[in-house]
């Protein structure tokens, strides 16, 4: 399993109006990019439309006002924002404030820009939503107690979709396999627990992304005392594989 710890906080006062950005798990997954953006300050940060990406945003912490379509919207942290297709947009952060985010960008191959022109008027509304009030799941490799979340639904990109889970020791997310898809963790606050994939083990800590390697078994244990939480991010080889989703998911409304 490859991981790499996401540094946050590494701006200090004196670099007001700045920004770092780093690339996350370099060419782990064919046809996405993952990267980490740190500002602080009074900076403005423009995105243009570019008419074969999607850009998802996964708020860290902080805030920030995200001006799109001649609108204005307020991001704090933990939530979950999917960009329009094709559409330009800011992120402005204001003076003595900080806005850290991962934006997973998903390049889209000819059948996923077919999906979107079939369902144009699905992609050219801005999706956004504090994890927290995302709808729950529920899935048979989970206990009970577990906290699933849905943040990112399948069919908001194509051949992508995100969720969360959450839960307290003694606990485990039973061993299963999906090769259908890649599939890459991000370790929230608090966060100790155990993955296991094909013999091995790494800890999986706050702010750490771990890949899990494609068709590998793998299932994730957390010891008494100690808390899972992870969001799940699910980038699917063919989008026939996205029924995968529906198979395993039960989402409760």
């Amino acid at each position: 399993m490859i991981t790499e710890i996401i540094q946050t906080n590494r701006l200090e006062s004196k670099s007001a109006g700045s920004l770092i950005k780093n690339i996350v798990l370099e060419n782990e997954v064919q046809d996405v990019l993952i990267e980490f953006f740190s500002i602080k300050g009074e900076y403005k940060l423009d995105v243009s439309a570019k008419p074969d990406i999607l850009d998802v945003l996964l708020t860290v912490d902080g805030e920030c006002l995200l001006q799109t379509n001649d609108s204005d919207y307020k991001i704090n942290t933990s939530t979950i924002t999917r960009i329009q297709y094709n559409k330009s947009y800011s992120i402005k952060v204001d003076n003595k404030k900080e806005f850290n985010f991962i934006r997973l960008r998903k390049l889209l191959d000819k059948k996923d820009l077919q999906v979107i022109e079939s369902r144009i008027e699905d992609f050219n509304s801005l999706y956004i939503k504090a994890l927290a009030d995302c709808p729950t799941y529920t899935e048979d490799i989970k206990s009970e107690k577990t906290l699933n979340r849905m943040i990112l639904p399948e069919g908001l990109v194509p051949r992508f979709a995100m969720g969360s889970v959450e839960t307290q020791g003694p606990d485990e997310v039973g061993e299963h396999e999906h090769p259908m898809l890649d599939q890459i963790f991000f370790g929230l606050k608090g966060c100790r627990c155990s993955c296991f994939a094909n013999g091995e083990e790494t800890v999986l800590t706050e702010n750490m992304m771990l890949h899990i390697p494609l068709a590998s078994k793998h299932y994730v244990s957390v010891a008494d005392g100690d808390k899972l939480a992870y969001i799940w991010m699910d980038f699917f080889l063919t989008l026939e594989g996205e029924k995968y989703m529906g198979e395993q998911h039960q989402v409760e409304e």
